[in-house]
């Protein structure tokens, strides 16, 4: 059986070539001039392959085989993409539109025939394809009403992704970002409620819930129940030790009388990026709805994740630039800023305010005996005790060397004293071991609080500092609180 061609190209002159070429070679040729007018032929003709120039009007080489490309009916259909452009980038998009092959138009004639028919015995067009498609074409709308659509289609999943690309600009700037996302989906997504959700990797990071309502009032309680339900689906990528919300957007006025039960629909969707939970998205409806049956809904994610990976990414860069690489704590260069910032707000908003020094005992014994990687070792597992004894609220810093910072707000004395005992018990209990070599390891602890004597954040450290000193003069593997004068 004679193989069909139909062959795309702008240029008549180059057009005649190519087709008594292809004639002469035993092909049966159909021609077309532009995309849109191959894409109409391509239906009724049934050719078992597409031979196109990519420099056209309107309708480009690349266009076109994207066009066929995304039509179940006719993808099977393999396309050769000619160009008298000898460029790595023509042909990385030439094969990024689904094409399976990609030619210079100097190639000579039998090199191209012999290409054609490799291409043509590679991916066959059978029988039963073509009649699968002369079925499709007439139960379907006119060619042109086809190729409208797809054009349509492609213009705005185009539009659709921009839209979302555009929103990268605010990073840096979460609340406002959330409000643009928002804005953005509720233009085209049905929704009573919807919410955005950006994780952090600090653990120690409030877990925000933005809650989108439209502009309506709910109720505290109904707006917790969504809270409650989004966080246990994310649990199952990330435990959480708690957890707020925000609303945005919302109206004083009368609350609405809805519960949770009133919701027909939702949809609850982890952002995971490398086996991390970055974020997730939720939405929730009183109509029956099926979200997933959204005609851009996988585009929509797509764009979503790409935006949390990059917020996620931006936010994972400043977080280390304020960690400690060997502990995971806060470095002493946050400890300082933090420091000063607290007990400011503490003159300005007067509440309690404690803070605690560590000093790991005799670590430089450690050190010398079982060397620097036990050393680290030992440093690490106390930091990952001490992460396990304290509050998510509270605040772990490594200051320098074998010395360790816990900041303590809202916390008077009695209640730091707490959690500080309870992390120099869970170090001297605890059996350190690295290489097969085992050790017991203690810590000293000085502790105090925002006493009205103190004149400045230097002071209060300083008064904790004291208090260490008087907890390693005092034997070590204890808790020294500072004595006010």
């Amino acid at each position: 059986m004679v193989a069909k061609i139909l062959l795309v190209e702008d240029s008549e002159t180059q057009l005649k070539f190519l087709k008594d070429g292809l004639q002469n070679s035993g092909f049966e040729v159909e021609t077309a001039t532009n995309g849109a007018e191959a894409y109409k032929k391509l239906f009724e003709c049934i050719p078992d392959v597409v031979v196109s120039d990519i420099m056209m009007p309107i309708i480009d080489g690349y266009q076109l085989c994207r066009m066929i490309k995304n039509v179940d009916a006719v993808k099977k259909i393999p396309v050769i993409l000619l160009t008298v452009l000898d460029k790595k980038i023509d042909s990385f998009w030439g094969k990024k539109a689904g094409a399976q092959l990609f030619l210079s138009k100097s190639i000579d004639m039998n090199e191209l025939v012999r290409n054609i028919n490799a291409t043509i015995r590679r991916y066959p067009v059978t029988d039963e394809y073509k009649n699968l498609i002369l079925e499709k074409a007439s139960t379907e709308n006119s060619a042109q009403t086809r190729l409208n659509t797809i054009l349509n289609d492609l213009l705005l999943k185009s539009v659709f992704a921009n839209e979302f690309r555009n929103l990268s600009d605010f990073l840096n700037y979460e609340r406002i970002l959330v409000e643009k996302l928002f804005s953005l989906v509720s233009s085209f997504v049905e929704y009573s409620v919807a919410g955005i959700f950006f994780a952090s990797p600090d653990d120690f990071a409030e877990n925000i819930l933005y809650i989108d309502t439209l502009g309506r009032n709910f109720s505290k309680s109904f707006l917790s129940d969504i809270q409650y339900d989004f966080f246990r689906k994310m649990e199952e990528f990330k435990k959480f030790n708690a957890a707020k919300f925000e609303v945005v957007r919302i109206l004083l006025g009368k609350e609405l009388d809805y519960q949770f039960t009133d919701l027909k629909s939702k949809i609850i969707i982890p952002m995971v990026f490398d086996k991390k939970l970055i974020g997730g998205i939720c939405f929730y409806t009183r109509q029956d709805m099926d979200y997933a049956s959204f005609r851009y809904f996988d585009i929509m994610i797509s764009e979503l994740l790409a935006i949390f990976k990059m917020k996620y990414q931006y936010t994972e860069k400043e977080f280390m630039s304020v960690l400690d690489g060997l502990t995971g704590l806060y470095n002493r260069r946050q400890f300082e800023i933090s420091l000063e910032q607290e007990y400011n707000r503490t003159k300005r908003h007067p509440s309690d305010f404690s803070l605690a020094i560590l000093d790991i005992d005799f670590f430089k014994k450690v050190n010398d005996t079982y060397g620097h990687q036990y050393g680290d070792y030992v440093l690490k597992t106390v930091a990952d005790l001490m992460k396990a004894a304290f509050r998510k609220t509270d605040l772990l810093y490594r200051y320098g060397g074998e010395e360790m910072v816990m900041m303590m707000p809202e916390t008077n004395i009695e209640g730091a004293v707490i959690p500080v005992q309870r992390l120099r018990r869970m170090v001297e209990d605890y059996d350190f071991e690295y290489n097969g070599v085992k050790a017991k390891v203690t810590v000293s602890i000085g502790l105090t609080t925002n006493y009205q004597e103190f004149n400045t954040h230097s002071e209060m450290l300083k008064s904790a500092d004291e208090a260490l000193y008087k907890a390693k003069e005092s034997g070590r593997n204890r808790v020294m609180l500072y004595e006010q004068q």
